[in-house]
Parts: structure tokens; C-alpha cells; sequence
């Protein structure tokens, strides 16, 4: 053997081990684009769940919008009731006050009278007493 044909047989091993490295290399790529293909196909499923998930999620939110919107309406509508009934009792006050002077009023006005009677019986009695004497 001579250095020709040693060197015939190492060129033709490292020709083969390039060839062996190129092969490898396709293999890995091959490997390589299939786990990405594979991520992406998961990536997609996963995007598709969170899509469906935001569906249900904005329809949930909607209602709960409606819902809210309504009680708002129905505590409107209380408040209103509440200051009608504010106004019914500030009248309803008014007018117990305008009775109350009103039977002070009446009070004063009998004290009066019985005032004036006492003093009448006061002079009755005098004028009978002045009689019963005569």
C-alpha cells in the first residue's frame, strides 16, 4: 500500500464522513422543523382555546354589563321613589306643624276664655254677694 492509495482511502473516508455529517445534518433539520411544526400546531390549538375562552368571557361580561345596568335602573327608580316619599313626609311635617300652632292657637285662645269666665264669675258673685247684703 502505497501513499497513493492511503491517501485515496483517507480522502474517500473523510468524503464519506462529510457525507455521513451532511446526512446527519438533513436528519437533524428534518427533526428540528417537525418539533416546530409541532409547537406551532399546539401553539395554534392553545390560540384557538384562549379564543373561545375570550368568547364566552365577553358574553359572561355582556350579561353582567345588562345586569348591572339594570339594577342601576332599579336603584334610579327607588331613589326616585325615596325622594317622593322625602317630599310626602316634609308636606306631611308642614302640615302637623301648621296643626300644631293651629291648637296652640286654640289653647291661648281658650286659656282666654276661661280668663274672661273667671273674672265674669269673679264679678257674678260680687254682684250677688252686693245683693244678698242689700
Amino acid at each position: 500500500m502505497g501513499i497513493k492509495e492511503l491517501a485515496c482511502q483517507f480522502g474517500t473516508a473523510i468524503e464519506n464522513e462529510v457525507i455521513q455529517i451532511r446526512a446527519d445534518h438533513v436528519e437533524m433539520g428534518e427533526k428540528l422543523t417537525q418539533r416546530i411544526n409541532g409547537v406551532a400546531n399546539r401553539v395554534k390549538t392553545l390560540d384557538d382555546k384562549v379564543t373561545a375562552l375570550d368568547a364566552k368571557f365577553d358574553a359572561k361580561f355582556e350579561i353582567l354589563q345588562a345586569s348591572q345596568k339594570a339594577m342601576e335602573a332599579k336603584q334610579d327608580a327607588m331613589q326616585a321613589n325615596q325622594d317622593a316619599m322625602q317630599a310626602n313626609q316634609d308636606a306631611m311635617q308642614a302640615k302637623q306643624d301648621a296643626m300644631q300652632a293651629n291648637q296652640d292657637a286654640m289653647q291661648a285662645s281658650l286659656k282666654t276664655v276661661q280668663t274672661s269666665q273667671v273674672e265674669m264669675m269673679k264679678i257674678l258673685v260680687a254682684i250677688q254677694q252686693k245683693l244678698e247684703a242689700a
